[in-house]
């Protein structure tokens, strides 16, 4: 399903928010006190906020959420950029393992969920609650049942859907101005990237794991290969497919990456006699990228982007991970 709200509708939005005179710190809102102190660390913005999320649902929002419950680790990640700690009161676990998660320091005291329930939401009682699309559409009712509005993502799978995901994320929470300076950020740091590696030779990549499993089209890994200056070889699977060492020889990519949580990854490749022919193991170019930035869904990205440059054009000039997002 394509994104109901995209980031056009986004930027449209920020300019009627700069224009309006509505302010969400009037009393007729019922904000307590020390949401009404807070107020002055955030836009104004119109609400009820009323939107159509991308599972299709009509979303109403009352009041600027100070409460915010993250059951994705996208927008954990998300969140830890557009608004302070004292406003997100739910993350997933993953948001505090350094393989998955690139605000491991940032989480620390926040409540976790593992695997998301009604229960444990409501638990700490948020405003909002931001979910993705494939949780079981009962929890999502009973969430509601209880008042809550529950914004549910689906597009993961590419780089514009992860800054369009970001601008939603800044209009639900009134931070619409953080997000657009977010994504015009990711915008300009894709783009020294893609200006550092314009004139190289491309080379054929193939992400690869252990398991079998190659990246193909339709996954971020793919829009990573590519803002990387690289070619992906297994552009004929669609997502994430398993492949035969047959199809790996056939594919013959100059370099295999895959994420550093994949234990013995390089040396399973290198010793594997059918894949001897392969020129990425023939020349010795098998890597492994930081796996929270590789496969990031959130504006941790952009470094994944500049891990998988910096390994297939390493005599390149690219900004170091402090400099970016």
């Amino acid at each position: 399903m394509k994104l109901q709200v995209t980031m056009t509708a986004v930027m449209i939005a920020l300019l009627a928010v700069t224009a309006s005179k509505a302010n969400i710190g009037q009393g007729s809102h019922g904000v307590s006190a020390k949401a009404k102190t807070a107020h002055r660390h955030v836009e104004k913005s119109v609400y009820p906020l009323r939107l159509v999320d991308e599972a299709g649902h009509k979303v109403t929002i009352a009041n600027l959420p100070y409460r915010i419950a993250s059951t994705t680790e996208g927008t954990d990640e998300i969140l830890a950029g557009l608004v302070p700690k004292k406003r997100i009161v739910m993350v997933t676990t993953f948001a505090s393992q350094p393989s998955y998660s690139n605000i491991v320091t940032y989480v620390k005291g926040i409540p976790a969920i593992n695997q998301v329930n009604a229960e444990q939401v409501l638990a700490v009682k948020p405003n909002i609650v931001l979910m993705a699309s494939y949780n079981t559409p009962a929890i999502v009712q009973q969430i509601e049942q209880t008042g809550v509005p529950v914004f549910e993502f689906t597009n993961f799978n590419s780089i514009k859907d992860i800054e369009n995901n970001i601008g939603i994320v800044g209009r639900l929470v009134g931070a619409s101005a953080k997000a657009l300076q977010m994504v015009t950020s990711m915008k300009k740091q894709l783009q020294v990237i893609h200006q550092a590696t314009a004139k190289v030779k491309k080379l054929t990549v193939l992400d690869y794991g252990t398991d079998g499993y190659a990246a193909g089209r339709n996954t971020t890994v793919d829009n990573v290969i590519q803002a990387a200056g690289g070619i992906n070889v297994a552009k004929s699977v669609n997502g994430w497919e398993l492949i035969t060492d047959e199809e790996i020889v056939k594919m013959n990519p100059q370099v295999i990456i895959d994420a550093n949580n994949d234990p013995g990854f390089v040396k399973k490749i290198m010793s594997d006699p059918a894949l001897a022919s392969v020129a990425a193991v023939k020349n010795s170019h098998v890597y492994t990228i930081n796996g929270a930035q590789l496969m990031a869904v959130s504006q941790y990205i952009v470094r994944g982007v500049r891990d998988v440059a910096h390994v297939l054009y390493p005599f390149v000039k690219l900004p170091s991970n402090s400099k970016l997002i």
